[in-house]
């Protein structure tokens, strides 16, 4: 896995019958991810991805490790379901040029970095944090998308082999500055474009 914020899955940590099941999911959510794409939506899947991607840059030293952004919160707010195409490229890129992740980890790792994003997007769409004020709901966005991850990467490590239970358990406790940064950062961001560009963050109800 790669260093800082643990949600990159590298090759040969997986066992094939896990690569497998992980790789038949991602393509189902790929598949359901480009039904109905339009032309005026690429723009937006591309510049997602390119904001993921380069997400991955910006480290933030906490204690002896570092955390790399991420911004699925937002990436999901802002795509829908065209989340999975959308960070399926920009992992594509991670593995390719910057050795983040793998090529058989792949569908674990789009699982692990869309799955939260779609799940906060129907979260939001739905109202179900509409019980929050303005701030912190946007704060949770960012919060509980990052919390999500983890838990997913968390089970995954789980199921893969049974040495990688205590790693699992560890890697949920290690990712709690991670959740709050990418809260705060996610508040910043969301509030920016809500005075900006309002009209962006219609299709997720804010």
């Amino acid at each position: 896995m790669d260093k800082g914020l643990l949600v990159h899955i590298s090759d040969g940590i997986l066992t094939s019958e896990i690569v497998v099941a992980t790789s038949i999911i991602s393509a189902l959510f790929l598949l359901f991810s480009l039904k109905d794409l339009k032309n005026e939506n690429i723009a937006m899947v591309s510049a997602m991805s390119a904001m993921f991607f380069i997400a991955s840059f910006i480290h933030i030293p906490v204690g002896p490790t570092q955390i790399h952004l991420v911004l699925i919160g937002v990436i999901g707010i802002l795509l829908g379901k065209r989340v999975f195409l959308s960070i399926l490229i920009a992992l594509l890129l991670q593995a390719t040029l910057l050795g983040f992740g793998g090529l058989t980890s792949l569908g674990a790792n789009l699982i692990i970095m869309a799955l939260p994003a779609y799940i906060i997007y129907i979260i939001v769409n739905r109202g179900f944090l509409n019980f929050l004020g303005e701030k912190l709901k946007f704060f949770s966005i960012g919060f509980l998308a990052v919390g999500i991850s983890t838990f997913i990467l968390a089970l995954i490590l789980a199921l893969t082999k049974e040495e990688y239970l205590y790693a699992s358990y560890t890697v949920i406790a290690a990712n709690i500055p991670a959740m709050v940064i990418e809260g705060l950062v996610t508040l910043f961001l969301l509030n920016y474009l809500k005075k900006s560009i309002p009209w962006i963050l219609k299709e997720a109800n804010l």
